[in-house]
């Protein structure tokens, strides 16, 4: 099924707020410091940076990095936790004409070694807290030049340089920003991203969710994943303020978002829940939220009902991917409203943001699916990534005349709601039926003894594959897998149930939270091969 809900010849696109279009990342932070220099860029919990000095640091950054070699076209990495020098490095990088590149501090040394030959940067600004990181980065490519990114060493590092902007950026349709994948099928992948893909992407965000001069946006998310670095872009745009600490403790938790006039606030269903069990919990607790922003996991008309009554604000999810720039459906408050009393809608991922065309096809034949039958998830539009640093063959297999191929498997209704069911690499196949985990995982996790779960595939000299479920318990269970198999074989279709239970004591996961079904399978093939 092919859902046209976007007129990509007169696309949705960011304007600074002269009015020109958002063309060039670096045009960002110029406009904005023009606009308000004095307004808020970033709090951390013990500073306040003004646009203005991002913008003069960015521009000593960018003169020592031409003055250090670097050239149009070449790549600057970043190698740090979110911080106002971690945005002036990026924006640095853009005026010098370099492509910024952001790596996940939370990777191995192999896995940083690795993206670093692969984007072969010029120089990598690697933040105070990951300095052990250094050795991985210095042995890679001969060795790029390192810098200290807190903010003492930077200082020192362009105290040379004027803060006068070098303009060498590019075109809107050349490279601007290289994100890598999260690998969680293999080796990661840079997705090339251009100025005019991030101008759709802020886009959307910006008009949807009433961002402007007046929010204070609260989110956790790392700027080496596309959500948390384009809530920080769309942040400098329009002038927002944004957080970059979000506590641990729900009543820490509670006491910023009212003490610092939190306006967004990005969280998890499981968070939302501990918040509304704190004593002080109550309407007109939080005056200044406006909305919520939650992923992961989707939330029940219970929670939603509760929250809706006390957090008095609009709840928003999405559903988007690296490769397409970030978000490319939403379920607005509307539709949130809507799932309380038709739960359904809560499992959606939404329908098409504006200048996005979805598409559901059978991943074999290429042939549209029926309203309703399920398939792969096809994107088009300017939010498409121009392809994947140099590996022009997972480029090509990743589009299909011109289509985006996600690699999600999911369906869309005839309202045009989009329900993604799983991953098309994770799908068993189990006596000629399709399975997918990710629908087994939700009526496992819906045992009151089950924590968290994952399901993988495994093979059966009977069947091809079965499925295999790694269970955390909750706590105090004595759940047995006998009695988790006969409990899913009610819920479930037979072929769908698990054949086998392992339990665990925590499930792998990487830095933005998903769990590494490789990982799972790896340690589920040596087991086997042990026995």
């Amino acid at each position: 099924m092919t859902v046209p809900l976007a007129d990509t010849s007169s696309p949705l696109i960011s304007r600074l707020p002269d009015g020109q279009p958002l063309t060039r990342v670096a045009d960002i932070i110029r406009a904005r410091a023009l606009a308000t220099p004095e307004g808020v860029a970033m709090r951390t919990p013990h500073t306040v940076t003004t646009f203005r000095q991002i913008d003069d640091l960015s521009s000593r950054i960018a003169q020592r990095l031409i003055a250090a070699g670097v050239r149009p076209g070449d790549r600057v990495a970043c190698v740090a936790r979110n911080s106002p020098e971690f945005l002036a490095a990026l924006y640095g990088a853009a005026k010098a004409g370099a492509v910024a590149t952001a790596v996940n501090i939370l990777l191995a040394p192999s896995e940083v070694t690795w993206i670093i030959e692969n984007a072969d940067p010029r120089v990598v600004f690697v933040g105070a807290d990951e300095q052990h990181l250094v050795p991985a980065i210095e042995g890679a490519n001969g060795g790029p030049l390192v810098v200290d990114a807190d903010a003492a060493s930077l200082e020192e590092w362009v105290r040379d340089h004027p803060a006068i902007d070098p303009h060498a950026d590019g075109a809107g349709h050349q490279t601007a920003l290289i994100l890598y994948s999260s690998g969680t099928t293999g080796h990661p992948k840079g997705v090339m991203l251009t100025g005019h893909n991030l101008s759709q992407a802020l886009a959307g965000v910006q008009n949807l969710l009433e961002l402007d001069e007046s929010s204070v946006a609260m989110a956790p998310i790392p700027f080496f994943h596309i959500s948390g670095l384009g809530l920080a872009l769309v942040a400098t745009l329009v002038g927002a303020e944004l957080l970059a600490f979000t506590p641990h403790a729900p009543d820490a938790l509670l006491r910023s978002l009212r003490e610092l006039a939190v306006t967004h606030a990005i969280v998890v269903p499981t968070v939302i829940q501990r918040l509304l069990e704190l004593p002080d919990a109550a309407p007109g607790c939080l005056p200044r939220l406006r909305y919520v922003i939650y992923g992961a996991a989707p939330i029940t008309p219970d929670l939603l009902r509760a929250a809706m009554t006390t957090l008095e604000c609009r709840f928003v999810q999405s559903y988007g991917l690296t490769e397409s720039s970030g978000g490319v459906t939403i379920l607005d408050h509307a539709d949130h409203e809507r799932g309380l009393t038709e739960p359904r809608l809560l499992t959606s991922a939404g329908r098409a943001l504006p200048s996005v065309d979805l598409r559901v096809v059978d991943h074999l034949s290429g042939a549209g699916a029926a309203p309703g039958e399920r398939g792969e998830i096809w994107i088009h539009g300017p939010h498409r990534m121009a392809g994947y640093w140099r590996d022009p063959q997972a480029t090509e297999a990743a589009f299909s005349e011109g289509w985006l191929r996600t690699g999600d498997i999911g369906y869309i209704d005839e309202e045009g709601y989009l329900f993604v069911v799983d991953r098309l690499k994770e799908m068993i196949v189990s006596g000629g039926e399709n399975v997918y985990p990710a629908e087994v995982e939700r009526v496992l996790s819906a045992h009151p003894e089950v924590a968290e779960c994952a399901v993988v595939g495994v093979a059966s000299h009977e069947w091809g594959e079965v499925p295999l479920a790694i269970v955390v318990r909750a706590s105090g269970s004595t759940l047995t897998s006998d009695e988790l198999i006969a409990w899913s074989r009610v819920e479930l279709a037979h072929f769908k149930a698990p054949k086998q239970v392992r339990f665990v004591d925590a499930l792998p996961r990487n830095a933005s939270g998903k769990v590494l079904k490789r990982v799972i399978r790896s340690e589920v093939a040596t087991s086997e091969e042990s026995r």
